[in-house]
């Protein structure tokens, strides 16, 4: 703030020590305009006087009066070589300093004006490039950086605490993600725990000889015991992604290994199905990311296709490469989905008007998490033949977020 002020006084007093300048030459020019005027006339009055004095008196007196003196007398300094211009009764270098001293200072003013834009705007320049980096070094967390130009800026003061404020809350933020996610993580490990020793007790029980109810029912408890410990494991992985402390690699892998390791988990259940499957054009196709999330995030997808196609139904999944993105498109031949379902297909625990008894409404919001850190973009809409469609598409400036 003083340094601005500062530049503000020499600037008005650069305007004013120009004005004066201008307005002391304007006065010493005409102060010497009228000492060679006077001179002139006085010159011309002696001439007059010693070559008839005796007429000297009735001159004056004429000159005085001033009636009709003008033309004629123009045209008697015409015929004697002097001109209109004023300057021909001066010597010649007058003529010329009255010119060139307005000019001169008036460059000096311009000049002077220039100089003085030219380093504002340098200031400005370096201020804004301060400022920059300032705000980056807060950012990194260097809260005691200050100013070295300004530092008793009411700006620099304002931009330091709301900087620091954000600062402080996005880390509070991201510290309670991450208790979160270590709370979730000793949940989930506190109920494996007892999960594995019922699923044990029941693999236990089926070898005791128990009527077919009995077994039934142990089979569907198992079924149960298998459902909650994949829940687990999806809010875990979840939380880990909101936290953003869920580490993935980034590996060069090949794109049809990665599809077959996602749908290998389903083949049966297809077979049983009489489900016709099926990858086109993922051959020589390589992508960089991680290998087993992304095999989970596909594995989620094809679940779904698998659970809504028919028996005797068809998946497909084409691939496509270009210089900007890899697509990835997986197609069933099921139902397709509800209209109303499309905008919130995605959201964690939706489930939609064809979802399974069994459903959590976690898969598809995973797929579309871990997707999404590995630098891609997911959507689904239904395909011209009804079923569903999913569109996956990897960018090739792939930068794993954290």
């Amino acid at each position: 703030m003083r340094d601005k002020k500062k530049g503000n006084r020499i600037f008005i007093c650069g305007i004013a020590l120009s004005v004066c300048l201008c307005v002391l030459a304007g006065g010493v020019t005409l102060h010497l305009s009228e000492t060679f005027i006077r001179s002139g006339i006085a010159d011309m009055a002696g001439a007059v006087g010693i070559a008839a004095p005796e007429q000297l008196g009735d001159i004056m007196h004429l000159y005085k009066s001033g009636d009709g003196l003008r033309a004629a007398g123009e045209e008697i300094l015409g015929q004697y070589g002097y001109g209109r211009d004023a300057y021909s009764f001066v010597p010649a270098w007058f003529g010329a300093a009255a010119y060139a001293i307005p000019f001169c200072i008036i460059s000096v003013m311009l000049f002077s004006f220039g100089l003085c834009w030219r380093r504002k705007r340098k200031e400005a320049e370096k201020r804004t490039e301060a400022l920059s980096g300032y705000l980056d070094r807060i950012m990194e967390g260097q809260y005691d950086t200050l100013m070295k130009d300004d530092t008793g800026s009411a700006l620099e003061d304002s931009i330091y605490k709301a900087v620091v404020l954000l600062r402080e809350e996005r880390e509070q933020a991201q510290r309670a993600k991450e208790n979160l996610a270590d709370n979730i993580a000793d949940l989930s490990h506190q109920l494996k725990t007892p999960a594995a020793s019922i699923g044990l007790t029941l693999s236990l029980l089926k070898k005791k000889a128990w009527d077919e109810e009995t077994k039934q029912d142990i089979i569907r408890m198992e079924g149960q015991v298998g459902h909650l410990q994949r829940l687990v494991g999806s809010m875990l992985t979840l939380s880990r992604l909101d936290a953003g402390v869920l580490k993935l690699e980034e590996k060069e892998f090949d794109l049809e290994e990665m599809l077959v390791d996602a749908v290998q988990p389903f083949v049966r259940q297809m077979e049983e199905k009489g489900i016709c499957f099926g990858i086109q054009g993922a051959d020589g196709i390589s992508l960089s990311g991680d290998f087993g999330w992304c095999s989970e995030a596909f594995g989620n997808i094809i679940k779904n296709c698998v659970e809504h196609t028919p028996e005797r139904g068809d998946i497909s999944i084409v691939c496509r490469d270009n210089p900007i993105y890899t697509e990835i498109v997986i197609q069933d031949s099921g139902g397709g989905f509800d209209e109303a379902d499309l905008p919130r297909l995605f959201e964690r625990f939706y489930r939609g008007a064809g979802s399974s008894k069994d459903s959590a409404g976690i898969g598809l919001s995973l797929a579309k998490s871990i997707i999404e850190k590995e630098n891609g973009t997911v959507t689904a809409e239904n395909t011209e033949t009804g079923g569903a469609g999913f569109y996956i598409k990897f960018y090739h400036c792939h930068q794993i977020s954290t």
